[in-house]
């Protein structure tokens, strides 16, 4: 078994895409991702957990994957999980919260 861990502070999310809006959106997230984070009241506490979750993926599985190969989405429960180069991760378990300022993700490989 192998963890993975990462914290963002939301406000770099928020001011990365203030920056570079949909260019910024596109190398990391889905259109899936994009559309989930953008129909919540504050849709960067989402962008950030799922910036997190990847980062987070990507130390336990190590450096070879892309943002956008990754790709968090919510099973019918709500419950987050991951598909990396489009098929689901059966063996990667994510856990992601967030505050209003921070948000923080967790990922098990489990071999």
């Amino acid at each position: 078994m192998e963890v993975g861990i990462d914290i963002e502070e939301v406000s770099r999310i928020k001011k990365a895409y203030e920056k570079w809006g949909n260019r910024f959106l596109a190398r990391i997230f889905s259109k899936s991702e994009i559309d989930y984070c953008f129909s919540k009241s504050n849709p960067y506490l989402s962008l950030c957990g799922r910036f997190s979750a990847k980062e987070s993926i990507i130390k336990v599985v190590g450096g070879n994957l892309s943002f956008n190969e990754i790709e968090i989405l919510n099973n019918k429960d709500g419950k987050p999980y991951a598909k990396i180069k489009g098929k689901v991760a059966d063996n990667i378990k994510i856990s992601i919260s967030h505050t209003k300022n921070y948000a923080v993700a967790v990922a098990v490989l489990n071999e």
